[in-house]
């Protein structure tokens, strides 16, 4: 494996010209060059959580870039706040963009949020609503100024909650376009970048009409988009009654035609008998080399998984499960991404570990051992006993280490290295 410095990206362009492929290279045209420049962005990590007061944030912006000297089993959040690489953006409050779950960047940097009730389904937290509850917001790459981007239609019956939203988004770089999962109609939306509904895809039965969340078979969380022998594939689960039995749990996947548009076909079955027994799996997330997926569940508390699986020709074959957090290491808060390992002096290493979101993460150097907000796990996998002292940790409300966070800790995502795939390979 090649190593290269995120600042010497740039410089190799050339290279990358004659060196890869578009099966090989996320970030590419048809002569394999770099759609954006996310080079000052790359690694930098983007949260969301939960809110009860107007001028809670509920989100947040981690500069995880120097992680290669990152405190292994301790909270690296107040050392990061010290050094002013934590950002919360005035508009991400409450009382603004109200509750949101999933995230998207886009090729130039900017942040997509989407609007979710995912946080009112747990034993720990009331069912609320969104003012808004189809909405996406665009938050603009620098200043992270965040305005309404668009509107997916969505009707509940009772202001005090109905727990639909959108269960999460996905960016295709390729054709420069957003995917969002609908919780009330089970469907999923091709949205452009001028923020239009393009198009609408039911993999399942035809929606009923009722308002709220629809039934658990037709429901579809988390999404995300893969590019495989040219074609660009988008994938999601699907998780039926009961959400136990193996043979319901699934992965799926849709071939994009040439103009980018979901097919009317039905879906493909990419992945069988999926493990786990939470009935979302909330995110979804592939490696810039094509070659990797992982996935997250989100539920009640210490039975939500986090794995992956990796490719090989047209198949996926499993690799691990990660330990998040103590007891079984099942407490993934329902979001996840890859990561790169370096920092300005340490040669990066493409995407060898993992975010996870997760609730009650055991780290070694804190004392109570409660921290509620991230993990960083290498993609090989970790060891339940000792994941406490060898994982990375940040903990959103720090030096607070209690269980007032249990339930309220949302996605990740992570802005990726530019042309990494390719100078990796």
């Amino acid at each position: 494996m090649k190593f290269i410095t995120i600042k010497t990206i740039a410089a190799m362009s050339m290279f990358v010209l004659f060196s890869c492929d578009k099966d090989s290279c996320e970030y590419v045209t048809t002569q394999c060059e770099p759609l954006g420049n996310n080079t000052e962005q790359s690694g930098i990590t983007v949260v969301t959580y939960n809110a009860d007061n107007p001028t809670d944030f509920v989100g947040a912006v981690y500069d995880t870039r120097n992680n290669a000297s990152a405190p292994l089993g301790a909270d690296w959040a107040p050392a990061l706040g010290t050094a002013v690489k934590i950002t919360k953006p005035a508009d991400w409050v409450l009382s603004k963009i109200g509750r949101v779950f999933g995230i998207a960047m886009d090729k130039t940097a900017n942040v997509y949020l989407a609007a979710s009730g995912v946080y009112g389904q747990n034993f720990m937290n009331t069912p609320y609503q969104n003012l808004v509850p189809g909405r996406i917001y665009k938050a603009t790459a620098g200043t992270y100024s965040t305005a309404p981007f668009v509107d997916l239609p969505m009707s509940y019956t009772s202001s005090s909650g109905s727990l639909n939203g959108i269960g999460n988004i996905a960016y295709d770089k390729i054709n420069n376009q957003l995917f969002a999962s609908n919780l009330d109609d089970g469907k999923i939306y091709r949205i452009s970048m001028t923020g239009s509904i393009l198009q609408t895809y039911d993999p399942w039965a035809a929606d009923s009409g009722t308002p709220d969340i629809t039934i658990q078979d037709e429901r579809i969380w988390g999404i995300g988009v893969n590019y495989e022998s040219g074609n660009v594939k988008l994938y999601f689960t699907r998780i039926t009654l009961p959400v136990t039995t193996l043979a319901n749990r699934n992965l799926y996947s849709l071939t994009l035609n040439s103009s980018g548009a979901m097919p009317s076909s039905a879906p493909s079955l990419e992945i069988a008998n999926l493990p786990g027994v939470a009935e979302s799996i909330t995110d979804i997330e592939f490696s810039a080399d094509t070659q990797k997926i992982i996935l997250a569940e989100r539920g009640d508390p210490h039975n939500a998984m986090a794995y992956s699986y990796n490719r090989s020709g047209n198949s996926w074959n499993s690799n691990t499960q990660y330990f998040v957090g103590g007891f079984t290491g099942k407490n993934s808060a329902g979001g996840v991404d890859f990561a790169f390992v370096g920092d300005d002096k340490t040669p990066v290493k493409c995407e060898e570990f993992i975010w996870a979101s997760g609730n009650y993460l055991e780290a070694i150097s804190v004392t109570s051992g409660r921290v509620y907000g991230l993990q960083g796990i290498k993609y090989s996998g970790n060891i339940l006993a000792t994941a406490p002292s060898t994982d990375l940790f940040i903990d959103y409300n720090p030096p607070i280490y209690n269980f007032a966070q249990k339930g309220d800790i949302g996605d990740v995502d992570v802005f990726d290295a530019d042309l990494c795939s390719c100078v990796s390979k």
